[in-house]
């Protein structure tokens, strides 16, 4: 008969794996921020503004990421709900003392991510041309088509964990808030659209607002349309980003995905406030589905 690790054993290479992937962030954070700046200097050498308008805020991304994956080390393991060295099923979890490659994915999608930011601040000082409509129209496709890889390696290596699920969530969160706004400063959007990057972190915002009034908060039920709508807004903004393609179509398509992902928080802020129910809602409990 196998004997189980004990608690106490677990928690302390939950902790090893902890320091271990907290160094590796440190390091892989230098590498991804020096990146940037050569590639800064390389695509506008020339123009000394330019190129401070697009790396600067490229970088502030990426260490805000970076710091985000330091502060949440603790929950690079298989299936760790709370730190307790256990996974959900009571098996014991395993600490990561690496990131991992669908973690490294995710990050690679973050900090692409970033750059289609740092477009937005070069539009905002006056450095638009054709190119970089088309850079931002480029970077965040290739992010958004990354979004089905990272989570297929996690499950085809055995790898998921409760980091690498946190860090998609917020990276496909930013995504559809930093290239939307990129397309607004661009022209290649109206400034409308900016409510689909905004709504999660509304909903995110009042729900917290509830906890912290002791209000009722309800979890989700299950919606497979969550991700539908989510991955059409995917689909669709690289579209508009790209100048010239389907320009006279965008308006109807931009508005018809918009207002499905907008309805779509509607109605579940309506679970979540306790207004609509369904046999899978629960009181106090919180969903990361959003």
């Amino acid at each position: 008969m196998t004997e189980r690790p004990s608690r106490s054993s677990s928690a302390e290479s939950s902790s090893e794996g902890t320091r271990h992937t907290r160094r590796r962030v440190l390091a892989t954070g230098v590498v991804a921020a020096a990146v940037v700046v050569a590639t800064g200097e390389i695509l506008v050498a020339d123009v000394l503004a330019v190129t401070a308008a697009w790396t600067v805020p490229t970088v502030l991304v990426v260490a805000g990421l970076w710091w985000y994956t330091y502060a949440n080390a603790a929950e690079n393991s298989s299936g760790d709900t709370a730190g307790s060295g256990e996974s959900d099923g009571g098996e014991t979890a395993r600490a990561y003392a690496t990131l991992g490659l669908p973690t490294g994915v995710t990050l690679f999608r973050g900090t692409v991510i970033a750059g289609v930011a740092g477009v937005a601040a070069v539009a905002a000082v006056g450095g638009y041309s054709p190119v970089w409509a088309w850079a931002a129209a480029v970077g965040y496709g290739v992010a958004a088509a990354l979004d089905a890889v990272d989570g297929f390696l996690a499950r085809r290596l055995d790898r998921v964990t409760r980091l690498g699920g946190r860090l998609d969530t917020a990276v496909d969160a930013f995504g559809l808030l930093a290239a939307p706004l990129a397309g607004v400063v661009l022209g290649e959007l109206a400034w409308w659209y900016l409510s689909v990057g905004a709504a999660r972190y509304v909903f995110v915002a009042g729900k917290w607002w509830r906890d912290r009034t002791d209000k009722p908060t309800f979890d989700l039920p299950p919606r497979a349309s969550r991700r539908v709508l989510a991955g059409l807004q995917m689909a669709v903004v690289p579209l508009a980003l790209a100048p010239g393609v389907f320009d006279a179509w965008m308006p109807l398509v931009t508005g018809v995905a918009a207002g499905g992902l907008l309805l779509g928080f509607g109605r579940d802020w309506l679970y979540v406030s306790g207004r609509l129910r369904s046999a899978a809602t629960r009181p106090q409990t919180s969903s990361a589905e959003h």
